[in-house]
């Protein structure tokens, strides 16, 4: 952006400038406007890490999902004049996020156990031979979609494994989750409601066998949920449903992107590739953190405001919202050194790629694991590899901004 266009900046993430390519915008906002006031959408966009930091660290319902974390631009233009309310107690159980705390935490807790490190550490094995049952077949046919038909199918069907549903179904859930990337600013690049009602209707069948099978805990993730009492009762088949959607699109959606583009990235830098390559055992690990900061697709989250405070030296009233732009964070120059440059060896010593706080993604163990599996795998099985870049697509959106499709060569 020239001097000039900067001084009558604007920022909309559902703009088709932004859809298209976020990271201009989001350095001049680091830059000039750190706390940026959007009145179409009465909310405040934060694109510092320190500031977004210094948000999620918030635990007592100060930022609360009470409109959810993927709003439309049209649920947007509703402006609040108080905190709405909180779900009725008597009423069906909705998605826990909307409570806040401790409601949040005790559903997560409930079925959080087959994300916990040493849950995720017996599921290493599972996810290695994935990936290598999907490289036997994909390298014999010389080029194939490095985001769906490798990382895509794998993180899916590792999601189909936990939620106790057939491997073969992991297409059609990859699918699904994909269905909603849109570019129609009106429905906000990303339709995460109509994905989540396709996703239930999906899974529920699947989630009624465990009900009828008596939660023996044979699924925990889903049967923990069963387990689980509000206000004395159980939740229903239709509530633990909905409690399941977010691992459901965050367990399919993300980690495919960042192993592709990380791939990628190393690919156009020969000298980190032969690096990382020398000692694969030691390097893959590093160079997966790299990867998640450098090439996490998802922009940004809303909370909307429960009590009044201030962050990041701006005050923002009960019903108002917060954006963290979690993607110009982890391109902070003020965090990171040349953030714009990919660096394999790269020191991480914090990173705001799976949140923070009780905000922090349930499954973050999951996810690193399996990037680390996938990377590893492929750098093992394939010495030689290249990318036809006049035929990838990076679908514009405001939220999952990754390489849909990207044609990997290798031989």
């Amino acid at each position: 952006m020239s001097a000039g266009q900067d001084q009558m900046f604007s920022y909309d993430p559902f703009s088709t400038a932004v859809m298209a390519d976020p990271l201009p915008f989001y350095k001049v906002l680091r830059r000039d406007h750190p706390v940026f006031y959007a009145p179409k959408y009465d909310g405040y966009f934060f694109s510092r890490f320190e500031d977004i930091l210094e948000l999620l660290s918030f635990v007592d319902n100060t930022f609360m999902e009470s409109e959810g974390s993927l709003p439309t631009p049209a649920a947007l233009r509703r402006k609040n004049e108080s905190a709405p309310p909180l779900p009725p107690p008597e009423g069906p159980f909705p998605l826990a996020q909307r409570f806040g705390m401790p409601i949040y935490g005790e559903v997560r807790r409930a079925h959080v156990k087959p994300l916990m490190p040493h849950s995720v550490a017996v599921l290493t094995e599972f996810v290695h031979n994935l990936a290598n049952t999907r490289l036997d077949l994909l390298l014999p046919t010389g080029r194939f979609n490095l985001t769906r038909d490798y990382g895509g199918l794998v993180s899916s069907s590792v999601v189909m494994h936990l939620m106790g549903m057939p491997l073969d179904l992991a297409g059609r859930a990859l699918d699904i989750v994909n269905s909603g990337t849109r570019t129609d600013p009106e429905f906000g690049g990303f339709d995460s409601a109509a994905v989540a009602q396709e996703a239930i209707r999906f899974y529920m069948p699947y989630v009624q066998a465990r009900f009828d099978a008596g939660a023996d805990d044979s699924v925990p993730m889903i049967d923990g949920l069963f387990k689980y009492r509000y206000r004395g009762r159980p939740l229903t088949v239709p509530e633990v449903a909905q409690q399941c959607v977010c691992a459901f699109i965050g367990g399919i959606e993300t980690a495919p992107k960042i192993v592709a583009h990380g791939l990628m990235a190393l690919w156009t830098h020969p000298d980190q590739l032969a690096a990382v390559r020398s000692d694969l055992d030691a390097n893959v690990p590093k160079v997966s953190e790299e990867m998640i900061r450098y090439c996490a697709p998802a922009q940004w989250f809303m909370r909307t405001v429960h009590k009044r405070v201030t962050v990041g030296g701006q005050t923002i009233n009960p019903g108002q919202r917060a954006f963290y732009l979690v993607a110009s964070a982890l391109r902070d120059e003020r965090e990171f050194d040349h953030p714009d440059e990919f660096r394999w060896n790269r020191h991480i010593p914090r990173t705001l790629a799976f949140g923070h706080g009780v905000h922090f993604c349930i499954g973050a163990h999951v996810a690193r694991m399996e990037i680390k599996v996938m990377v590893d795998a492929f750098l093992r099985r394939v010495p030689r590899f290249g990318f036809d870049m006049k035929a990838a697509v990076r679908q514009p959106s405001s939220f999952q901004w990754g390489w849909s499709t990207l044609p990997v060569v290798v031989g």
